[in-house]
């Protein structure tokens, strides 16, 4: 009997949505249920990046865009876009079209410059799941905040398209496809699409964020940190940085540190290096960006809580690797973080933009008043009862089979 054909499909190969994909995609080639590919719209994966059982296809495999492409960017970034967008679109239905599958699951699209048009383009007999990774397919926006400073709401938008386009989009695409399913990886996110799967009456259902293997294997913590050069005699915090710091909280952060005396306080940085204020006493290292997820349990393994100062998110991976290897995480109460992290119990939450709240909290671990040790155990015994790959893949296995029996 021939197995069923699926697809996961997502614009990139590296991110969080695409580990989670990665992750889901070899997992089902792994248990050989079906005949599973991986799609994206990056260039092709190093060798070993998948399992052998996983074909890979690369819908966008030039690392540069068609020549005509990059001069109109010069003059028009939105235009060139749409151009990049339709180049996108009609590769994916052309590969559907070879392909043939029996299913297609759905990462993020929007770094393709994809949206639910395309989706509406894919032949109506072929059954859709949808992970809502952040609230962009259902919002328009991945997450939006509002700047305590200013009083102003900033909205985390992505695309060339307006916001009136891509709402009208998806309630296209939410009107004609009966056979969507939505998928929220949080309560969180579960809580913010149900009047609108309420009012299309679409199925839904939830699979929670998981993280890599090898964020589940034990770290020796004392390894980790000479790996670091990370002494004893300094409390240390780790920081994951990216490109958009602002939306991630930095601010608060330093604002945070400059309430406190940092003498015997270090900061361990991974990931885009952001600017950091001149703080008196405290010692910073930056060990810039991490290709290898070993490497990066390592980071998390060696500091005494990770610091997640987060404005808008709805549920970060970083906060679960955290856990996972056993490193108290401190975070902002914001999107799906409370479910994940009880505050005293897996870990500590401050209101968002708060640094007078979260200066409190450092003050208060770093005088080991706190049972990190106790706290970080719970985290990583929650995350292993709750958010392996193995959970993910039997849960989404279920889905694939109502779907492709309906």
């Amino acid at each position: 009997m021939k197995k069923p054909g699926v697809i996961v499909l997502s614009d990139q190969i590296s991110g969080g949505a695409a580990t989670l994909a990665n992750l889901l995609a070899n997992d089902l080639a792994e248990r050989a249920e079906f005949n599973v590919e991986r799609w994206h719209f990056s260039p092709p994966a190093r060798s070993g990046f998948f399992c052998a059982g996983l074909r890979e296809l690369s819908l966008s495999p030039n690392r540069k865009r068609p020549v005509l492409e990059r001069l109109v960017k010069n003059f028009s970034r939105k235009v060139a876009a749409r151009w990049r967008s339709q180049r996108h679109e009609s590769a994916l239905l052309r590969a559907i079209q070879t392909a043939k599958p029996d299913l297609i699951h759905i990462h993020n699209i929007h770094s393709a410059d994809l949206n639910h048009s395309t989706l509406l383009k894919i032949p109506a007999h072929i059954p859709l799941i949808w992970t809502i990774h952040d609230l962009w397919p259902i919002k328009a926006h991945a997450c939006s905040w509002l700047e305590c400073d200013t009083g102003e709401r900033y909205r985390y938008e992505i695309g060339p398209w307006s916001r009136r386009d891509l709402l009208e989009a998806r309630n296209h695409l939410l009107q004609q496809r009966s056979n969507l399913t939505l998928v929220a990886p949080s309560a969180y996110v579960a809580r913010v699409m149900r009047p609108l799967t309420r009012r299309h009456r679409m199925h839904n259902e939830m699979v929670p964020h998981v993280v890599r293997k090898e964020f589940l294997v034990p770290q020796d913590r004392a390894a980790s940190r000479t790996k670091w050069n990370l002494t004893d005699d300094v409390f240390w915090l780790g920081v994951g940085a990216t490109w958009n710091n602002n939306r991630k909280g930095m601010d608060v952060l330093w604002n945070a540190l400059a309430q406190i005396d940092c003498k015997g306080l270090g900061l361990l940085v991974w990931g885009q290096p952001p600017t950091i204020p001149e703080l008196s006493g405290l010692t910073v290292k930056i060990v810039g960006s991490v290709d290898s997820a070993e490497t990066l349990a390592t980071l998390y393994a060696g500091v005494d809580a990770f610091v997640c100062p987060t404005k808008g998110d709805t549920g970060p991976l970083s906060v679960l690797e955290s856990m996972a290897v056993g490193t108290v995480p401190v975070a902002s109460r914001v999107g799906g973080i409370p479910e994940r992290v009880k505050h005293e119990e897996r870990g500590y939450l401050f209101p968002s933009q708060d640094a007078a709240a979260l200066a409190a909290l450092i003050e208060k671990l770093r005088s080991r008043q706190q049972p990190l040790e106790q706290i970080g155990h719970a985290a990583r015994e929650y995350v292993l009862a709750q958010h392996t790959p193995e959970t993910q893949t039997l849960q989404y296995t279920k889905i694939y089979q109502r779907l492709l029996q309906a």
